[in-house]
């Protein structure tokens, strides 16, 4: 065989060659890539990331929204703000796949932000807040005692439904890292004696709450981080179990 012809041989059986390997090479590459796609999906909706319109993977659904609510209102004792009725049944899924659901009439005040942190936050009642806040309040809000969900899951998995269904509803992220984290920090946290916070002084609170504020915008944490921020500052928060004399405790605007 001729160098030329030899050349020729070579260079023909090295394009079937790599017509052969072409498709092992698509192969390797679409299974690399879908497995990413998986554990990012994964990641997201452990951390509550994947609840955005638009990601890919979004378990996240919410049903019914924006809500509807009763022009009559109700007021309850020692509650700054009228409840309403709902009108129309919410249903949610959130980024872990659990089903949360308000029935008709539940009671919500659109807020769901504890009162003592309101001057921090911001004007709570929004349309946009209102599926989110009627979901949580119909698990864990004054007025609904009655409800077969009232409290019928974990205090933290409820407090995180909030946060999906805030980023659900179209709140900015920021804001619903800050709305969860008042919630976490001052809202109730039920069937967990060692981790209660009533009680404690007002002023700690917001003080603690100030501090998450600046962490959440500067850090830009995931709800996961949020939470373990929060952890890590409930041993002082905890380490006075009584107020001060003449110290007025933090109220709560759910049921004890």
């Amino acid at each position: 065989m001729s160098f030329n012809t030899a050349n020729g041989y070579w260079a023909a059986e090295g394009r079937r060659t790599g017509q052969r390997k072409w498709p092992w090479f698509l192969a390797i590459t679409a299974t690399t890539l879908l497995m990413v796609v998986v554990l990012w999906s994964l990641v997201s909706n452990e951390t509550g990331e994947g609840c955005r319109a638009g990601i890919r993977g979004n378990r996240c659904h919410l049903e019914n929204a924006p809500a509807r609510v009763a022009r009559d209102h109700v007021m309850l004792p020692d509650k700054p703000y009228p409840y309403s009725k709902l009108l129309t049944p919410l249903r949610f899924r959130d980024s872990r796949g659990t089903l949360w659901t308000a029935p008709l009439a539940t009671l919500t005040d659109g807020a769901s932000i504890p009162e003592i942190f309101v001057p921090l936050i911001g004007e709570p009642r929004s349309l946009e807040f209102l599926a989110a806040a009627a979901l949580h309040d119909a698990y864990c809000g004054t007025g609904n005692e009655q409800l077969t969900q009232f409290r019928s899951r974990p205090w933290e998995e409820t407090h995180r439904m909030l946060y999906d269904s805030l980023v659900s509803s179209g709140v900015p992220e920021t804001k619903a890292k800050v709305m969860f984290a008042a919630v976490y920090l001052g809202g109730p946290r039920w069937d967990d004696p060692d981790r209660v916070l009533q009680g404690l002084p007002e002023s700690r609170l917001r003080d603690l709450m100030e501090l998450c504020i600046d962490f959440i915008k500067t850090e830009k944490p995931t709800r996961p981080e949020i939470e373990a921020w929060m952890h890590r500052h409930e041993k002082e928060l905890l380490s006075d179990t009584q107020n001060p004399t003449g110290k007025k405790g933090v109220p709560s605007r759910y049921p004890l």
